[in-house]
């Protein structure tokens, strides 16, 4: 039995949930974890893994592994595939007969929870693909049409600490589920009280498990290879997987198009330890995760350092500054948007193949920099969604002609061309970028380079991107005491900038106090302090993680030198963060 001088430590909640899980033979296999936490007297880690259930977004879930439910194990994964088997059968015996394409990542138990939602599905009378090895999130996308499933799962926390694991699925377009179909998969994940398994041998047996090989990768590869640009592959590149998937996809695409590629050594082969990791962070937004790259990529003199995140659905990127020396520029999510764009319309309306209908799509908190490219092509923009590449997929999959869609970018890393994917795809970036940079270097510039010379044309745009990351309960009550706070009492400047506007893209039924859900669809407010709305201020929290982000954008036309604007334009867009930030800890401290 659960020790009697724990109740005093925990909530009421938690001390309950922690004894179900000590006493239920159910969760037997995890006593011995939790029997460990409770003799060290780790009752803030017993709070965090009791108090609550862990949050289903609408893609799935994501988290830290361990015992509990506020953690990722195999009892909440088969919660998560038990729940869409029940999603699937609402749809009838021809979405039932279609079956589920199920992937994983190199992440700790990864390949067990694939198996295990194999186990779910067939229990339920769905038959699956199950992919024998890690493949990289966007080809389980590719596969979902390729082979006319209903729905596809790939196991993985994307680019999450390596601490976690997580679910996430597609539905059969390819592309994620969005309102009102994902709110009901969340509702039915969170009803899930009894999880039907069937175990792998029998299900094997049975012919409820296709396992997929080598054919898919194959098809899968050859239509990347068709968005090819130009002939041109001068570019040297050095490209870290960082112990992730990213060698089943970029590796192979740079590689069989003949690109110099040189692999970091020490990251080279999958691990779930991800033994280089920076701390826990295996994210190459941030630019310490891109060290090694880098570091590998001067000593070369490389054009370009690429290191896909651990499912290969993102890329981060450096590029080398100057054509005369070999030191390297960390470049953000948003330059790297910029450059693909104006490099992919440029080379498309050199071959005629843009038209009126072409459309480029970008979220809200991407730079506004990407529109204005795209406008001034006299081509379509989408660039006011919210956070998510469903969002993007969903604007591809209702488009009449699929070929009209050119280029999406998301500020987080992910780009996409094509439509045979319909998320962010490490693989598509990293070669639309390799053919970048070798026209650049052929005509005697770099990457770096090419933006300044777009910075000119189009003015300089600075976006900034400060993810504030809190942990555990406390975490999770300040996200909300902050979010709550900029609406019931917004700021009317900031850094000196008036707010002129408040864009709210919550309703409001949903933003009012007694019906407000921390991180719900749409949960996200902006700032205008420009006429023009292109220098802002954007708040938008997490659903399932103890975190906000602010992405701060100020831009100026180039007057007398590029050199002076960025100074200027830089400087206001950090006075602007440091005044959200000094706001936040006032409202922390009130």
């Amino acid at each position: 039995m659960i020790p009697e001088n724990l109740r005093s430590k925990l909530s009421p909640e938690a001390f309950s949930t922690l004894e179900v899980w000590l006493t239920d033979p159910e969760f037997s296999q995890y006593k011995e974890e939790l029997n460990n936490l409770i003799a060290q007297d780790n009752f803030v880690e017993l709070e965090d893994r009791f108090y609550k259930h862990v949050e289903v977004g609408t893609g799935g879930i994501r988290g830290t592994l361990g015992a509990g439910p506020n953690r990722i194990n195999l009892r909440i994964v088969g919660e998560a595939a038990q729940g869409l088997a029940e999603f699937i059968k609402d749809f009838g015996p021809e979405a039932i007969k279609k079956g589920v394409v199920v992937g994983h990542e190199a992440r700790k138990m990864s390949e067990p929870f694939a198996k295990l939602c194999c186990e779910v599905f067939t229990a339920n009378g769905i038959k699956t693909f199950l992919f024998a090895g890690l493949r990289a999130t966007p080809e389980i996308s590719f596969a979902v049409r390729q082979l006319g499933a209903v729905a596809g799962v790939q196991l993985t926390a994307s680019h999450n600490p390596r601490t976690d694991n997580g679910f996430k699925f597609y539905w059969e377009d390819g592309g994620q589920v969005v309102p009102p179909q994902d709110e009901k998969f969340m509702q039915l994940v969170k009803n899930v009280r009894a999880i039907k398994r069937l175990d792998f041998p029998d299900a094997q047996a049975n012919g409820f498990v296709r396992i997929v090989g080598p054919e898919v990768d194959e098809l899968y590869l050859n239509a990347i290879k068709n968005l090819s640009l130009v002939k041109s592959r001068s570019a040297k590149i050095v490209f870290s997987p960082i112990h992730g998937a990213g060698s089943t996809n970029v590796l192979p695409i740079l590689q069989q198009e003949r690109f110099a590629v040189a692999v970091v050594p020490e990251q080279a082969e999958p691990d779930e330890n991800f033994p280089t990791a920076t701390g826990d962070l295996i994210n190459p937004e941030y630019p310490e995760v891109m060290a090694l790259p880098i570091k590998l990529g001067e000593s070369l003199g490389a054009d370009l350092a690429i290191c896909s995140d651990p499912d290969a659905d993102r890329i981060g990127v450096a590029a080398k500054k100057s054509v005369r020396a070999n030191a390297m520029q960390f470049l953000t999510g948003n330059e790297v948007g910029v450059a693909l764009t104006a490099f992919v319309l440029e080379q498309l309306n050199k071959q005629n193949k843009l038209t009126p209908n072409s459309l480029v799509i970008e979220t809200y908190v991407t730079s506004s920099l990407i529109s204005e490219i795209a406008k001034s092509y006299g081509i379509k923009v989408v660039d006011d969604l919210l956070v998510g590449f469903k969002y993007i997929g969903e604007i591809i999959e209702k488009l009449e002609n699929k070929n009209d869609f050119v280029f999406a970018a998301e500020e987080s890393l992910g780009y996409l061309r094509g439509s045979f994917v319909r998320d962010k795809d490490a693989a598509i970036s990293a070669f639309t970028l390799a053919e970048l940079a070798s026209v650049c270097k052929d005509s005697g510039q770099t990457v770096v380079d090419y933006l300044d010379g777009i910075y000119v044309t189009h003015g300089y745009y600075k976006n900034i991107l400060n993810m504030v990351e809190m942990r555990g309960r406390i975490g999770f009550e300040n996200r909300d005491k902050i979010m709550t706070a900029l609406r019931a009492n917004p700021p009317t400047e900031f850094a000196g900038w008036p707010v002129l506007k408040i864009i709210d893209r919550l309703s409001l039924e949903k933003r009012a106090p007694t019906k407000y859900v921390c991180g719900a669809t749409g949960d996200q407010i902006t700032f205008i302090f420009s006429d023009d709305s292109k220098t802002r201020l954007t708040a938008r929290p997490s659903g399932t993680e103890p975190k906000i982000k602010y992405y701060i954008q100020h831009q100026k036309k180039v007057a007398t030198s590029l050199a002076s604007t960025k100074t200027e334009v830089d400087a206001v867009a950090k006075k602007i963060e440091a005044a959200i930030l000094a706001l936040q800890e006032k409202i922390l401290n009130s």
